[in-house]
């Protein structure tokens, strides 16, 4: 009579066994549930950096960069450009600042700026601008460019001739909320009026002959 209390006793055992298996299995579960959850809450609350672009938290590539400063450099395109006011209203913060220099002296508005580019309808009408390279560096967006042109008059103090120019010129432009909020710039300046004072060659040659 005492084998079959065993075996009653060894299966009480293992269904206890069993249940508390059960118990810390569903436990188990259900605090790594909990812990995704949380994960998955934290995520929604704090979104990725949006390098500050409109689309909030998508990073700003090359290709979206042109996208967002191509506007503006079409206003440098004289002939046939858009309306300066309304692209630069568009694609510069009201707070634009344009600096050529690291002084705040140095820097105008946005005011300022859109008389400038206006202004070059009448100095360099035929003034075009090419876009060379584009790298983007965070909310920083750098370009290489190129600018063409034949003044109508004098320019900077060099005597208006009916020679033309070509030089680089490097921006480097700080987007927020996806606007121009501040641009470095640097152009050559100095070699453009070197090409606009510089004599064609026959020129030269004439003057040799003549002493």
């Amino acid at each position: 009579m005492d084998k079959p209390d065993t075996r009653h006793q060894i299966s009480r055992v293992n269904r206890v066994r069993q249940s508390v298996w059960q118990i810390l299995v569903a436990g188990a579960l259900l605090t790594l549930g909990g812990l995704i959850m949380t994960r998955a809450n934290a995520a929604k609350k704090i979104p990725e950096p949006s390098n500050g672009d409109p689309s909030g938290g998508r990073r700003l590539t090359e290709e979206r960069a042109r996208a967002l400063i191509g506007p503006w450099y079409g206003l440098f395109n004289v002939r046939g450009r858009a309306d300066v006011r309304t692209i630069a209203e568009r694609v510069l913060t009201t707070d634009y600042q344009s600096c050529a220099g690291n002084e705040p002296p140095q820097c105008q508005g946005r005011e300022a700026e859109i008389a400038l580019v206006e202004s070059f309808a009448r100095t360099i009408p035929d003034m075009r601008w090419e876009i060379l390279e584009v790298l983007v560096a965070g909310d920083r967006v750098i370009v290489r460019g190129e600018q063409t042109g034949t003044p109508a008059g004098a320019l900077f103090g060099v005597p208006h001739s009916g020679k033309s120019f070509k030089m680089m010129a490097v921006d480097i432009h700080t987007i927020r909320d996806g606007k121009i909020a501040k641009t470095f710039h640097v152009e050559d300046w100095r070699g453009a009026l070197e090409q606009l004072r510089a004599e064609p060659p026959h020129a030269s040659a004439d003057a040799r002959r003549s002493f």
